[in-house]
């Protein structure tokens, strides 16, 4: 990567936000608005356009070097192969699956009778990574753009100037940012999200993302060893649901260890179905009293 790719902090309470904006203003000597975007749960893809045409799209991989999928995300409808102006940029974005999508792929899968897939970001990494760029333009697959690392032209000075940016490149960008003022709006905005809003968007959300308004803030503000100090990600709490124990088996494991292995009628948490489960915390299997039926 010619610009470092870095990972967001996580938080999960109010409390850690009231924290994060208090190390904000305390950094930048002032109070701070923030750049509200949801954190769409699928693969982050870098992408390099040469003179406004598409020339590389890689993973993070490990924040230095990545994978080249080039030849996969070009199948991807939503990504423009050339920017409404010859320009050079590099842009972050996040490739995913949409939920019905999902669901259309694994009974394929399951006609075929192949393996289904865990959930829709593994079935985006598993698309995205394939060698032949057939197989990925058979999947559902869409991106949204969300951060401009770099550009030939002026850089604008906000994150949501910046979306404004690459919507009017011919980049696609999703329409649900908001601008947030005060925390009372971040904490509504978490809210309406976590609740009914998450199920009328046909892709998953894990959570939302605040990202420091001003760029001139943002950069006084830098970086952690591994994470940016403007922005953090709002995580939703896990999904939480129940089901039935129908048996326990023992499964060997390489060095003879045996792991007594829960069967759970298959349900499905967050976009995955669970069917098993291991039994190793013998606190965890007292406390919740686990047996059969």
């Amino acid at each position: 990567h010619a610009i470092p790719q870095w990972s967001f902090n996580d938080a999960f309470s109010e409390e850690e936000i009231r924290a994060f904006d208090k190390r904000v203003r305390k950094l930048s000597g002032k109070k701070s608005s923030y750049d509200l975007e949801l954190k769409i749960d699928g693969l982050k893809i870098v992408f390099t356009y040469k003179k406004g045409k598409l020339a590389q799209a890689a993973t993070r991989g490990d924040g230095v070097t990545g994978e080249d999928v080039t030849h996969n995300v070009r199948t991807i409808r939503e990504v423009p192969e050339h920017l409404i102006r010859p320009i050079d940029i590099i842009a972050e974005g996040e490739v995913y699956l949409t939920r019905s999508g999902f669901k259309e792929l694994n009974a394929l899968q399951k006609r075929h009778g192949e393996p289904e897939f865990a959930n829709p970001r593994n079935a985006a990494a598993g698309s995205i990574r394939q060698l032949d760029p057939k197989i990925a333009s058979t999947r559902p697959l869409g991106a949204f753009f969300y951060d401009l690392s770099e550009t030939s032209e002026i850089f604008p000075p906000t994150q949501s100037e910046e979306l404004e940016y690459l919507t009017k490149l011919g980049l696609p960008v999703n329409p649900e940012h908001r601008h947030a003022d005060s925390l009372l709006k971040v904490f509504a905005y978490w809210r309406k999200w976590k609740g009914s809003a998450r199920g009328k968007v046909d892709y998953q959300i894990d959570g939302i993302v605040l990202k420091v308004e001003s760029h001139v803030a943002q950069q006084a503000l830098g970086y952690t060893g591994k994470a940016p100090r403007f922005a953090l990600a709002y995580k939703f709490p896990p999904e939480q649901v129940e089901t039935i124990l129908e048996d326990i088996t023992l499964q060997v494991g390489r060095t003879g260890k045996l792991t007594p292995v829960a069967h759970l009628r298959p349900v499905s948490v967050a976009g995955t179905t669970v069917a098993r489960a291991p039994l190793h915390n013998e606190d965890f299997i007292k406390e919740k009293d686990i047996r059969i039926g």
